[in-house]
């Protein structure tokens, strides 16, 4: 059966929001961009670290060091959060943009990437695409990655980072990867609860997050037990192939302007099929309690959903939440001297929509 990791979504929604709030430096010719010497080889990794050429190199096939070593994977991949190496800087907004203005420094960050893929058990095919396979040794790789829990941890540090640098293809790749080695080939089941609570929802983009969270429920066993999102939309909804979308484009192009395509009248009638951010976001509530959500606070259901699927790095303010919040306790005073509902199915219709706003 699943169950859902709240802390995990509210810390991931935080990530794919920009870390909304966040205050940093804005003078970059003042800040410390410890990260980014670190990638451009001018100081070692701390605490008793190495430059990132010799790690690099000498690392390459030295998985006893890659597993026992806990000071270096806060270097390789940082993140604007702080993690379990005090020594470690939390990356910034101005470092990020130094990082991907260096080709040299960009090129590193994919070796590294390519080094702990290794240490799994997986190989980068293309480096464009992002498209991976298992490497030869996957099966001795899989059974350290089922043995040793924290490297759980060090994936979604590495799907969270290739997001701040831009390489949101790759998150892709490696998130539908680890979906088809626990729920397809089952080959990883110690990773499964991090996969479907972490690695889903670190990607940025709705439509591949969607995609992603639909693929995972039609390989969920049982799908029933599925979590992540609501099974109603899950059901109607389409995922789209390359091929469809390329066909889509040329067909497009042959049409007159203002003409639509068959394919785009049916898109259009089957718009509400999409399962939008609720499906990163909402709960499973039984059937009860939905339909009391829906006849008594419908407005106020509605305005959550669309909170959910904003555009990313947008949040509602403090007074919209308090004027939505009056809305809600009006309603519910209201219910309450019409007796239309018990106390406790109240506090059961409050509970399930503070978790729709997670």
């Amino acid at each position: 059966s699943g169950s859902r990791n709240w802390n995990a979504a509210k810390d991931l929604q935080r990530y794919r929001h920009h870390y909304l709030g966040l205050v940093e430096s804005e003078n970059e010719e003042e800040e410390e961009m410890w990260n980014l010497s670190f990638y451009k080889n001018e100081i070692r990794f701390l605490p008793h670290g190495l430059y990132i050429d010799t790690l690099l190199e000498c690392w390459k096939n030295n998985y006893d060091v890659l597993e026992d070593n806990h000071s270096y994977i806060q270097w390789l991949f940082p993140l604007r959060e702080r993690g379990m190496n005090r020594h470690a800087r939390p990356l910034t907004w101005n470092e990020i943009q130094a990082f991907k203005r260096s080709k040299e420094v960009m090129q590193r960050f994919v070796r590294a990437y390519q080094l702990m893929l290794r240490f799994y058990g997986i190989i980068l095919v293309n480096e464009e695409t992002g498209e991976l396979r298992r490497a030869e040794n996957w099966a001795e790789r899989f059974q350290n990655l089922n043995r040793f829990s924290h490297n759980n941890l060090r994936i979604t540090r590495i799907l969270k980072c290739l997001g701040e640098m831009g390489y949101e293809h790759y998150q892709v790749h490696l998130v539908k990867f680890f979906l088809t080695e626990t729920l397809v080939k089952e080959t990883l089941p110690n990773v499964k609860k991090s996969a479907l609570d972490y690695f889903l929802f670190t990607i940025r983009n709705k439509r591949e997050r969607r995609e992603l969270v639909h693929y995972a429920w039609q390989h969920f066993k049982p799908q029933s037990s599925f979590v992540w999102g609501p099974h109603d939309k899950l059901l109607k909804y389409r995922p789209r192939s390359a091929k469809s979308q390329l066909h889509q484009k040329a067909e497009d192009k042959q049409k007159t302007p203002g003409e639509k395509s068959e394919s785009s009248v049916e898109k259009d009638q089957s718009q509400e099929q999409e399962a939008g951010d609720a499906a990163d976001l909402q709960p499973e509530v039984n059937n009860d309690v939905k339909e009391k959500i829906t006849s008594l606070t419908q407005r106020e259901e509605k305005d959550l959903n669309s909170d959910a699927e904003e555009v990313q790095g947008t949040a509602e303010n403090d007074c919209t939440k308090e004027s939505k919040k009056r809305k809600l306790d009006a309603n519910m005073a209201d219910t309450k001297r019409s007796g239309a509902l018990k106390s406790p199915d109240i506090e059961n219709i409050a509970r399930n929509l503070g978790e729709c706003a997670i």
